[in-house]
């Protein structure tokens, strides 16, 4: 699996071009209306939603049905932001959602891929997703080692143990590598952040000796 990701969408930007266009249909349809009228043609072929007020006048989100004009719609209440994961969505990561990230005060999950987000105004959407990505766009040591790389990864380890200072990297493609050193020198640091280069483009885990904690 590839580097874990979430790509976002402002349902509030959504939900206003959505009203927009059904005030300017309205709006078109009034007009037709009232030129029908002073031409004293047949109405009879108006779309009669409108005039009535019903579900035309309502908007569909994924905390249910609103009418356009209400002050609890989601988008009147919070910065709502729609997630896209290239990850399953379980619910340990739901769980996550509601008590380990603050700022999510509504939570919806759409699919196995997506979720809904409302974000009381108090909150700046960029603290919040930074907040997010780093909890959930990590891998777990059960995500990236089969038993054959819990193998190598026990060879590399018992290899390191007299070696003061270590790091192995377990990348999402099974690929293993280690930077080791008897001091934490420049060469070990520039070797470490090779290996955290590497994490962030393939995704993974990076194992570290008792010294580097």
């Amino acid at each position: 699996m590839s580097n874990k990701i979430i790509t976002w969408k402002s349902w509030n930007a959504m939900a206003d071009d959505y009203i927009m266009k059904l005030y300017e249909d309205l709006a078109e349809i009034t007009t037709d209306l009232s030129n029908a009228v002073t031409d004293g043609n047949d109405m009879g072929v108006m779309p009669m939603g409108f005039l009535r007020g019903d579900s035309a006048n309502v908007i569909y989100t994924p905390l249910g049905v609103y009418p356009i004009d209400s002050m609890f719609k989601p988008s009147d209440r919070w910065d709502c932001r729609i997630g896209t994961t290239n990850f399953s969505i379980t619910q340990s990561i739901k769980n996550k959602l509601v008590k380990d990230v603050e700022g999510i005060e509504a939570l919806k999950i759409i699919g196995r891929y997506t979720f809904f987000i409302g974000i009381p105004h108090t909150f700046d959407f960029r603290d919040v997703r930074a907040d997010i990505e780093k909890k959930l766009c990590i891998f777990t040591e059960e995500e990236v080692m089969n038993e054959e790389t819990r193998k190598t990864v026990a060879l590399v380890k018992e290899q390191l143990k007299n070696d003061k200072y270590w790091s192995i990297l377990v990348a999402s493609t099974g690929k293993v590598d280690y930077v080791v050193s008897d001091k934490l020198d420049q060469k070990y640091l520039d070797g470490l952040a090779e290996l955290v280069e590497v994490k962030q483009s393939l995704g993974g885990i990076i194992l570290k000796g008792p010294n580097n904690e």
